[in-house]
C-alpha cells in the first residue's frame, strides 16, 4: 500500500499508473459545503466551498455526483495556527489534542531534537503539521538550561545529565564560532528555523557570570547582528524570546524575524513592567524590521498548560502594559500572531487579548484565521478560494461577533476529509 502523500503537494496516486499499465483517470470525490458562511480573509459571505480530493475547486466545477453537506447556520474558517507551541510530539495522540482544538499548524520553537520519524508524521495528510527550531541558541547558564538541567531533567528525560541536554535542547553562542558551531549543527539536526534567547539584554554584563541570575540571561546583544546574518545565509529565520523593551529592540535592529515573545508576557513586579513597557519608537523599529510578534499575553493567567502556572501579579497592571505595547505595535503596523507558549487551545489566547481590551473579537479572530498560513507561507492554507488546500473548520457562530464561538467546533476537514472530533469518539 502506497504511503500517504505529503501535505501540499499532489495526491501522488493521481500521477501513478495502476495495474496493466492503465492510468486511472477517474477523478477524485468531491463534497460540496453549501448554506453556511464562509471566510473571505476579512469577514464572512455566505457561500459555497466544493472541496475535490485535497483541494477546493470553483463552485463552477462542482459534479452532479458530489457529496453534498449543508452546513446552514455555520461558519467556515481556515484551521488554527499555533506559532508558540513547545509540546509537539510526533504521535497520534498528540495530533489529535491539537486538531480537536482546531489547531492543524504549529512552530515549536525550542525542544529536544525532532528528527526525520517525526517530520514524516507530521507530513502524513491526517496529522498537524509542525515546524521545529530543535534546540535554541543562548550562552552558558542561559534560559533554557535550568528549565531543562534542574526541573524538566528527572521528570521528563529520566534523570539525564546536563550534558546531553547541550547540543540537543540547547546550544551556546557566547562567539560568533560558537555560533557558527551552533547553526551548522542545527542544520544537519534538520532546524526549520532558529530560536535565541534575550532576556534582560540591557543587564547582560552584570548578569553574565552571577551565580544567581542562572536560567534568568540570554546572549550577548553585541552578538545577534551577526547571528542573525549567520542564520539567514543558512536559509534559516530567526525567532527571539524577549523579556524587555530593550530586548526587542536589539532583535529589531539585527534583523530579527520574530519577537517569540512581547515584553510583559511574564512581568510581575513594578520593575519587570517597568521594563516592558515599550515606547512608539521601538513600535516603529520592530515595523521597519518587518519583525512578526507573538505576545503569548495569556500565559500571565495560567492556562497555556494543564498544571496551576499562573504568575502571581496584579493582572490589571499586568492588563495596561500588554494593552498598550499592543496598541502602539498594531497602530506602527507590526502583524500579530497567535502563540500559547503551551499546548492550550489558541482561544484562551484570543479571549484573553479581547478580555484587556487589546483587541475587538473580530480582530483577535482575525489573527487566529490569518495565523496559520503566516506559518507555513509557501502553501496555499489559510483560505478557502479555488486552488486552497482543503483545511477548514466548521463553527457554530461567529466569533467576529464573540470570540468564544471560536470554541463552538462542529466539523474540522483536513486535506479533504472529515477528521473524527472529540464528540465522535
Amino acid at each position: 500500500m502506497d504511503a500517504p502523500a505529503p501535505k501540499g503537494l499532489p495526491m501522488l496516486g493521481l500521477l501513478m499508473t495502476v495495474a496493466l499499465g492503465l492510468a486511472d483517470t477517474s477523478p477524485p470525490p468531491q463534497t460540496i459545503y453549501e448554506g453556511g458562511e464562509v471566510w473571505t480573509g476579512s469577514g464572512f459571505t455566505r457561500g459555497v466551498v466544493v472541496v475535490e480530493g485535497d483541494r477546493i475547486v470553483a463552485p463552477g466545477q462542482a459534479r452532479p455526483d458530489a457529496h453534498r453537506v449543508s452546513v446552514e447556520g455555520r461558519y467556515l474558517t481556515p484551521a488554527y495556527g499555533n506559532a508558540h507551541a513547545h509540546v509537539t510530539p510526533a504521535t497520534p495522540e498528540a495530533s489529535r489534542r491539537y486538531t480537536d482544538a482546531g489547531v492543524f499548524y504549529v512552530w515549536n520553537p525550542n525542544t529536544v531534537v525532532l528528527g526525520p520519524d517525526a517530520k514524516a508524521f507530521w507530513a502524513r495528510p491526517d496529522a498537524y503539521d509542525v515546524r521545529v527550531s530543535q534546540g535554541g541558541i543562548t550562552e552558558p547558564g542561559g534560559h533554557p538550561e535550568r528549565l531543562y538541567v534542574e526541573i524538566l531533567a528527572g521528570p521528563v528525560y529520566g534523570g539525564r545529565p546536563r550534558e546531553w541536554f547541550v547540543g540537543n535542547a540547547f546550544h551556546y553562542g557566547a562567539t560568533p564560532a560558537e555560533i557558527d558551531a551552533a547553526l551548522d549543527l542545527l542544520v544537519s539536526q534538520g532546524a526549520d528555523f532558529v530560536k535565541a534567547y534575550l532576556l534582560d539584554s540591557e543587564h547582560y554584563a552584570e548578569l553574565r557570570d552571577d551565580p544567581d541570575a542562572y536560567g534568568r540571561k540570554g546572549l550577548n546583544p553585541e552578538n545577534m547582528p551577526y547571528l542573525v546574518a549567520a542564520a539567514h545565509a543558512r536559509g534559516l529565520f530567526v525567532v527571539v524570546h524577549v523579556e524587555t523593551a530593550h530586548d526587542i529592540a536589539v532583535a529589531a535592529r539585527a534583523g530579527a524575524d520574530v519577537a517569540g515573545h512581547l515584553p510583559g508576557y511574564a512581568a510581575t513586579t513594578e520593575a519587570e513592567l517597568a521594563g516592558a513597557r515599550l515606547t512608539p519608537e521601538i513600535a516603529t523599529l520592530v515595523a521597519a524590521a518587518g519583525m512578526q510578534v507573538v505576545p503569548t499575553y495569556a500565559l500571565i493567567r495560567g492556562d497555556a498548560y494543564d498544571a496551576e502556572t499562573a504568575l502571581s501579579a496584579d493582572l490589571a497592571n499586568v492588563a495596561a502594559v500588554q494593552r498598550e505595547n499592543l496598541r502602539l505595535l498594531r497602530v506602527a503596523g507590526v502583524k500579530v500572531l497567535m502563540g500559547t507558549d503551551g499546548f492550550g487551545p489558541v482561544w484562551t489566547e484570543a479571549e484573553h487579548l479581547v478580555e484587556i481590551g487589546a483587541m475587538t473579537s473580530a480582530e483577535a479572530a482575525t489573527m487566529v484565521l490569518s495565523t496559520g498560513a503566516r506559518l507555513f507561507p509557501e502553501r496555499r492554507i489559510g483560505c478557502l478560494d479555488p486552488g486552497c488546500e482543503a483545511d477548514f473548520l466548521i463553527l457554530d457562530a461567529d466569533p467576529t461577533q464573540d470570540i468564544r464561538a471560536l470554541r463552538r467546533i462542529a466539523g474540522r476537514v483536513m486535506q479533504g476529509a472529515a477528521l473524527p472530533g472529540p464528540e465522535d469518539r
